[in-house]
């Protein structure tokens, strides 16, 4: 899937750069235009609605995994892991007209690579604040329905903030505009290092995931 996936981005004129044969970055995924486009929807965006869509999300992914929606009960029998002070890390930008175009064009690659794979995400701008880390974890050990994961950035003018992959001993920290590809497997476990003090860490985040996985399998 990944070879096909990245000739058909190096055949559309993107930049592709290995960091490993399964690890990439597309260099020159955003243009400065739909960049600032994602800033201005930042600038515009209440505190309150920052606190509106990781719960929505979380409840919807565990009535989908697990058949309920209890978070907290889930997240107190073992059977689920939240990252804590997140409650306003999401914005959900499905009704804006920049998102649908950047959806098809990932998930078009995706599909012609393999049919049996759908993109899910990029309809969420994740922000991370000074004092925010993100814990080594592997994908598919909270869903297992993912293959592969997708992480646009935003922006680069943070402080600290890198995504780290502890198995591989690499670090990274994108410039805006690119996009990272890399496997939900064990191997390729990551986080990310605390924010330093300054400027918000903004990333998009997207899935690529097997088809009807939660209708063939039962947790």
């Amino acid at each position: 899937m990944i070879e096909s996936f990245k000739e058909q981005l190096i055949d559309s004129g993107y930049v592709v750069t290995d960091i490993t044969s399964e690890l990439f970055s597309v260099d020159n995924f955003l243009s400065q235009d739909q960049i600032d486009i994602f800033f201005d929807i930042i600038h515009s965006t209440s505190q309150e609605d920052w606190e509106v869509e990781y719960h929505a999300n979380l409840k919807y992914f565990c009535m989908e995994k697990f058949g309920r929606d209890d978070v907290e009960n889930l997240v107190a029998e073992g059977k689920f892991e939240i990252t804590q002070n997140w409650k306003d890390k999401n914005f959900n930008i499905l009704h804006h007209e920049i998102q649908r175009p950047l959806y098809d064009v990932v998930n078009s690659m995706v599909v012609k690579a393999d049919p049996e794979l759908i993109l899910s995400g990029f309809a969420t701008i994740q922000r991370m604040q000074s004092g925010v880390e993100l814990k080594a974890h592997t994908d598919q050990k909270t869903d297992p329905s993912i293959k592969y994961a997708a992480i646009v950035y935003l922006n680069d003018d943070y402080v600290d903030g890198e995504l780290f992959f502890p198995k591989l001993d690499i670090q990274l920290k994108p410039k805006a505009g690119t996009m990272l590809f890399f496997p939900g497997n064990e191997e390729y476990e990551h986080g990310v290092k605390h924010v330093g003090d300054g400027q918000i860490r903004y990333v998009l985040v997207g899935f690529i995931k097997e088809k009807d996985h939660y209708a063939k399998n039962t947790y």
